[in-house]
């Protein structure tokens, strides 16, 4: 009997060392939120870079104005 309980026993460990443990991570999951991460970085980066543009844009009609007028006065 006391060879048997040893067998039983001694396959038990084996089976619980080869099994994976409980809170095994999931590899995927730790890339998911640096793809949405830089999703976002991205949207506000060209965000940013159109709200630029739409600066300089109206810096240069601004600027074109008032050459207009400078030059409408000396005429």
């Amino acid at each position: 009997m006391t060879k048997f309980i040893a067998c039983v026993r001694l396959v038990s460990i084996g089976l619980a060392l080869s099994l994976p443990p409980v809170a095994h991570a999931d590899t995927n999951s730790a890339q998911h939120p640096t793809e949405h991460d830089s999703t976002k970085s991205r949207k506000a980066y060209v965000k940013h870079q159109k709200k630029l543009q739409k600066s300089e844009r109206k810096a240069q009609k601004k600027a074109q104005k008032n050459s207009k007028k400078l030059h409408q006065k000396d005429t």
